[in-house]
């Protein structure tokens, strides 16, 4: 299986150097009985265990997968060859190619019902290369999937307006339980876990911050879990019969989709079977010969896309491209805990120093951009009542971890993402033609514009096809139903690493 050529280091002055010391401990497995075994190696490379009696015992191969990826890029770039695997658009071409062969063959019942999730940050980043409105990259998009044997396209925007509700509900229920206090023996602060490199970077560096992680699934595996257990039961198929293909801003989307917490066990299958990042979907289509800006628009898209009723205009969530769930999470928490009604709206308009509000106080950390306060004041006492704050890129993730150790974060909430200018930055974005910084900060900041400023904001409570989604899913509960814990979401694992002489800094 070939993996994405496009796979590069951005960023190199937010980057963190991979040590010598890998988080992956060896494993030694035990194949024979008898003391005094010996390792032969074969003609063909392979390698065997010799015991004392002559007998031999072919040794499976080492490999690497997405789930020991620490998200440093060290081993892909330093490496001839890694093994990772069922991550790459030629995985998708593939499984349509089957589809293809098995039509022919008149086993159609054995196709597999493909189905492919977009983001929004893909749709902004697509939308500044190829000069148009993300309402027509999206009926592209669709129309070019639907050509080449997809089923159903969907977009990540409706499946992040669930998380948004799902996250701003397990903020109150921990919020009431620290009694809003923030401290190292609370469930206060609440750091959000969308980023899957925040996540890799915790879980292997710093395991002792995962009890404050949201447990909030993110968008991409929110949609992973509609695709194969709400829309399988309503196809009547099994999960294991369909294929879900998410394309995302960023390379560690495909860490995250490979985790075993999102892996059906009775079904063999994963929530997500395979990400397609903006830029390998760019190429699959050169490769193709198929551009984008010649593509013909589909006239309607598919259900499960964030629009207004006729389908003719996109909506998106106030806020940065990391999500929007600073904006979203204040306001709820605003109006359920202290009687405010204050729209995510303004609280992203006064982040961005485009307004001001009475009860709202905004700065940039140090000139930051990549790291801002917003605090709600209570009207009454007019002492704040909430603390939250975005801290975006390595540098700002670092300082975050040490206040936190050392007990001197006083944040209710934080809004994490793992690169600078947050995800329309991803590492699986389309680049610009210029690779002087320059351009690539006049570059990150137009599709950061396109993102937040092309598609009409819409709660998440607005939302009438999810509210539909919820009830017919979860039943009457809802949201409130032990399914819905279930299915919404996930949990963080801390790895220990080994001491290893190698690792030593001389």
């Amino acid at each position: 299986m070939s993996f994405s050529g496009g796979l590069r280091l951005t960023d190199l002055n937010d980057y963190i150097t991979p040590g010598q010391e890998c988080i992956k401990p060896v494993e030694v497995k035990k194949t024979g009985q008898a003391n005094g075994s010996q390792i032969k190696v074969g003609q063909s490379g392979d390698y065997y265990e010799v015991t004392k009696d002559g007998e031999e015992t072919k040794l499976e191969a080492a490999s690497i997968t997405l789930n020991d990826c620490l998200a440093c890029s060290g081993c892909v770039t330093s490496a001839e060859t890694v093994l990772i695997t069922m991550q790459s658009h030629h995985e998708l071409l593939s499984v349509l190619e089957e589809n293809r062969r098995l039509r022919s063959a008149g086993e159609s019942t054995k196709c597999k019902r493909v189905v492919v999730t977009i983001s929004p940050q893909t749709r902004a980043s697509l939308a500044l290369k190829h000069q148009m409105s993300t309402l027509s990259v999206a009926k592209r998009m669709t129309a070019v999937l639907k050509r080449m044997g997809v089923d159903h396209v969907f977009d990540s925007a409706f499946s992040r307006d669930l998380t948004l509700i799902e996250s701003a509900r397990e903020f109150i229920e921990r919020f009431r339980k620290s009694e809003g206090q923030v401290s190292g023996e609370t469930s206060l602060p609440v750091l959000a876990s969308w980023c899957p490199g925040w996540v890799c970077y915790a879980e292997k560096t710093h395991a002792e911050v995962l009890p404050w992680m949201s447990t909030t699934r993110s968008p991409q595996q929110a949609m992973g879990v509609v695709v194969k257990d709400y829309l399988a039961k309503k196809l009547d198929t099994a999960p294991d019969h369909i294929y879900h293909v998410a394309v995302m801003m960023c390379y560690d989307k495909k860490l995250e989709a490979s985790r075993d917490d999102f892996y059906n066990d009775m079904y063999k299958t994963r929530d997500v079977d395979c990400v397609v990042t903006t830029g390998e979907f760019d190429r699959m289509l050169s490769e193709m010969e198929t551009p984008l800006a010649g593509a013909s628009e589909v006239k309607d898209l598919d259900t499960l896309f964030k629009a207004d009723a006729s389908g003719e205009s996109l909506r998106s969530s106030a806020g940065s491209s990391a999500g929007g769930g600073l904006e979203f999470v204040m306001s709820y928490a605003a109006r359920v805990l202290f009687g405010i009604d204050m729209h995510p709206d303004i609280i992203a308009a006064v982040g961005r120093g485009e307004t001001q509000h009475p009860l709202l106080q905004a700065k940039a950390v140090r000139n930051q951009s990549d790291h801002r306060e917003i605090t709600l004041l209570n009207p009454t006492t007019q002492q704040p009542a909430l603390r939250f704050a975005t801290v975006y890129g390595f540098r700002h993730l670092q300082n975050l971890v040490r206040k936190l150790k050392s007990g001197r974060l006083a944040y209710h909430y934080v809004e994490v993402a793992a690169c600078p200018s947050a995800c329309s930055n991803g590492g699986g974005q389309l680049q610009p033609a210029d690779p002087s910084l320059a351009a690539k900060k006049q570059w990150v900041a137009e599709t950061e514009r396109i993102y937040a400023s092309s598609e009409p904001t819409q709660s998440p409570e607005d939302n009438l096809a999810l509210g539909e989604l919820i009830r017919d899913w979860f039943g009457e509960r809802g949201l409130d139903s032990e399914a819905a814990r279930r299915a919404l979401h996930t949990q963080f694992h801390g790895v220990v690493a080994k001491a290893n002489p190698l690792g030593v800094s001389w």
